[in-house]
């Protein structure tokens, strides 16, 4: 029996891949185990690891890390108690597979605990790109702890081939968000709640660019009042990045103040919903790229924080300014009102189904020998990889 973890901190992640994760829970020649930590074990965001209880998956180490998002300090001593607590408990118990998703600081102190340890490491949806966020580089450092990868796309493909990685260990799988989102709402009818529509918004600081999170709170707060007056606003509580608190009580005030909506947080079926019944959506989040084109929804796309990562002709991208959000949201609205067709770059069918069978797969061929760098003749294409 193979023994499999997988890394969780935030409410994004595991909501991703909760039905990947109970397809695997299910198949009887491996063990699945969930390793908690960040914002899912802080009351401040909801305190989500109850909600992996309830799935009935087993949960083999939580680990709290006293999230300070002041400041950049705060988030490295975070990210120095997650890594001694994993690599203490990497130490003391053999995995044959840790599975870790995206870009965020937690996730890199997990991938180096487990690198450290010789333990094979299956990276989820690397090569893409946020030039706005720190995520950037974490993304590409976890590319190269890991041995195994499941791109969202064939160009983000390139990307981890570019990086070195063996092409045999790379494989073109589609985003499960994507597929997910549409799951959710397959035969659904859009409902519309008694009274106004309303928008959905949510907004992350972006931590590599020199973006004041006041300034631009105002900026966004300032581009919504336009609209209140016609459209009610339902806030979602961001991300426990550095500076995300001065945003997330900026937004806790403006609510306070006209009575919008604030949700510190969602289960991800909720969420969909919500954004599936919304007039458009506004912030920066990867969920208005990845998942609201599934449903049908129109993204505003604030600032750079989401910068360079692929998107289809849903997003429309402006500036962190007032009046370049208001213009925004009016495109946005028309192009509803339009009826434009929507196209998911991200989307492809079967995606759940691909992700079990290729980790089943690559469970039956584990490598624990050291990786070696792959040197690519760029004049050849080989063609996105499904089996393995």
């Amino acid at each position: 029996m193979k023994k499999v973890g997988y890394a969780s901190s935030t409410r994004a992640d595991y909501g991703i891949v909760k039905e990947y994760l109970l397809e695997l829970n299910k198949d009887e020649a491996l063990e699945l185990g969930l390793l908690v930590t960040g914002a899912h074990l802080e009351e401040e965001y909801g305190s989500t690891a109850e909600e992996i209880r309830a799935d009935g998956i087993r949960i083999d180490l939580e680990v709290p890390i006293g999230i300070d998002t002041s400041n950049r300090t705060g988030i490295l001593n975070s990210m120095s108690v997650c890594l001694r607590s994993f690599g203490e408990h990497f130490g003391r118990n053999r995995y044959d597979l840790v599975i870790v998703l995206g870009d965020r600081y937690e996730m890199l102190t997990v991938a180096a605990a487990a690198a450290m340890n010789n333990i094979p490491i299956l990276h989820l949806y690397g090569g893409e790109a946020t030039y706005g966020n720190s995520d950037e580089f974490i993304r590409h450092s976890i590319t190269k702890m890991s041995r195994y990868h499941f791109t969202s796309t064939a160009e983000h493909r390139k990307r981890v081939l570019q990086l070195g990685e063996n092409p045999a260990d790379v494989y073109c799988l589609g985003a499960l968000g994507a597929e997910r989102a549409l799951r959710h709402l397959e035969g659904k009818k859009r409902q519309a709640e008694a009274g106004r529509g309303y928008m959905v918004i949510l907004f992350h600081p972006e931590t590599a660019t020199n973006m004041d999170p006041n300034a631009a709170a105002r900026e966004l707060l300032e581009a919504l009042d336009s609209f209140r007056g016609d459209y009610d606003l339902k806030f979602i509580g961001n991300n426990a990045d550095v500076n995300s608190k001065f945003i997330r009580d900026r937004i806790k005030e403006y609510c306070s103040e006209y009575g919008c909506d604030y949700m510190v947080n969602l289960r991800m079926e909720d969420f969909h919903a919500l954004l599936f019944n919304s007039e458009c959506f506004v912030g920066n989040s990867s969920s208005g790229l990845i998942e609201a084109p599934s449903l049908g929804v129109f993204t505003v796309n604030v600032g750079d924080r989401q910068k360079g990562r692929t998107r289809g002709n849903s997003v429309i991208d402006v500036p962190c300014r007032k009046d370049d959000i208001a213009d925004g949201i009016r495109k946005a609205l028309a192009m509803k009102l339009q009826g434009t067709s929507i196209s998911n770059p991200y989307y492809r069918a079967g995606c759940l189904d691909a992700h079990v069978k290729a980790t089943a797969g690559l469970l039956r061929r584990l490598d624990r020998r050291p990786k070696e760098f792959f040197d690519i003749d760029f004049n050849v294409d080989e063609e996105a990889r499904i089996e393995p």
